[in-house]
């Protein structure tokens, strides 16, 4: 496959990704977004937990049988939020083929670099979007980062990598 096409479908896959989360903030007019109520009306359970000796490693994961999303209670409510966004990202855009491939689904550690998954970038990126729609974020990105990501409710990290994108 030649690396046109290559990043012809990566790019085609990233512009669904991000379709799908704008449909689901479409209705908001302001930040920060619900992300825990935009994940119950899409169907799953959104479940706090500590996950003992693992906490250290595992933000979070989703359970597509039970329709589950679990999130490890004992980090910051930023990195909950981008966790159950995250989580809600494979939920909307992958449950069809884990549902049918299970045995392709693990859990991956929190900060596994660099991010060769195409199901993680995928989630990473509906994240991203979902918590800090284009549409609400153009016109006052020039408020800068550390503002921003305290109106969004989003780690300061994440919020640079935004407003690199737009």
């Amino acid at each position: 496959m030649s690396e046109t096409l290559v990043r012809t479908l990566d790019q085609t896959r990233t512009e669904r990704v991000i379709r799908e989360a704008n449909s689901l903030t479409n209705g908001y007019s302001a930040p920060p977004i619900p992300v825990r109520e935009i994940a119950e009306n899409a169907g799953v359970d959104v479940i706090f937990s500590s996950f003992g000796g693992a906490s250290e490693r595992v933000a979070g994961f989703c359970d597509f049988e039970a329709r589950r999303l679990y999130v490890n209670s004992n980090d910051i409510i930023t990195r909950q939020k981008f966790t159950m966004a995250h989580e809600l990202g494979h939920w909307i855009l992958h449950r069809e083929f884990f549902e049918s491939h299970p045995a392709e689904y693990r859990v991956l550690p929190r900060f596994h670099k660099p991010v060769s998954n195409h199901f993680e970038r995928e989630a990473d990126i509906f994240a991203a979007n979902l918590l800090a729609p284009a549409a609400l974020l153009r016109p006052v990105r020039e408020l800068g980062a550390a503002a921003l990501s305290s109106i969004f409710g989003v780690s300061r990290t994440m919020m640079e990598l935004r407003l690199k994108e737009i």
